[in-house]
């Protein structure tokens, strides 16, 4: 998501998690470059041998939680779960990658990576199948939803109704300068009406009464469109 594999957002969720721990050896998680990847791009510190394989996590980084705080925000929107279940599917996401790459049919993933409830909680959501046996997972694989939910695959989807909310105010904008536009059309029209009718050749008496009538007129510009019914007819001389 937002640049990142799914093994980064990963071990950047994991550094999050432990963010208060102090430095922890990270090795044991498999996602050891994913880990380097983002020491390179000043997201986190840490520490590695020189083979690369070592990963001691030290702490977070301004642009990594940044980042980590966007892609959390967009995952929850499309599943609201906690942080710790959130954490537990990045996990179980890239274990269901990587056996998938190289086994055909269902493939199950460990069922012991956290607390049985976290493991409920996500397959009350959607993100995970359990097959329980005396109330713990027993076989586990990870859903559609879950691959949706761990590689960000629902952006395209918050971003169609994102636009669709931001679309109504336009439509507002332009419903409000239609109807000022109209307005001031509106005001040109009866100004050059009333010049029109005092220019003519008529008695005063119906130039008064052309005076009264847009008198009407303006109070109904201001209240609405009104009809309404000009109390006399014009004669011209001639």
């Amino acid at each position: 998501m937002n640049g990142l594999t799914l093994e980064q957002e990963t071990a950047l969720t994991l550094a999050w998690m432990n963010q208060s721990a102090g430095t922890k050896n990270f090795t044991d998680f498999g996602i050891s470059e994913a880990f380097i990847t983002l020491k390179n791009q000043g997201m986190i510190e840490m520490q590695t041998d020189w083979g690369h394989n070592l990963v001691m996590f030290q702490s977070m980084l301004p642009a990594g939680s940044e980042h980590y705080n966007e892609a959390r925000k967009a995952r929850r929107w499309f599943k609201a779960v906690s942080d710790e279940a959130d954490c537990l599917m990045m996990r179980l996401a890239v274990q269901d990658a990587e056996k998938r790459k190289s086994e055909d049919g269902l493939t199950f993933v460990s069922t012991d990576f956290d607390k049985d409830t976290y493991y409920a909680e996500l397959s009350r959501c959607g993100l995970l199948n359990v097959q329980w046996a005396d109330d713990s997972p027993y076989l586990v694989t990870v859903t559609d939803e879950g691959r949706t939910y761990a590689n960000g695959w629902f952006q395209e989807q918050m971003d169609k109704v994102s636009q669709s909310i931001n679309f109504a105010p336009v439509i507002n904008n332009s419903v409000s300068a239609t109807a000022h536009a109209e307005a001031e059309i509106r005001d040109v029209t009866i100004g050059a009406t009333v010049g029109a009718l005092l220019d003519l050749d008529i008695e005063q008496n119906l130039k008064n009464d052309a005076q009264e009538a847009v008198k009407q007129l303006e109070k109904a510009a201001k209240g609405g469109w009104y009809r309404f019914s000009v109390p006399f007819s014009l004669g011209c001389k001639g």
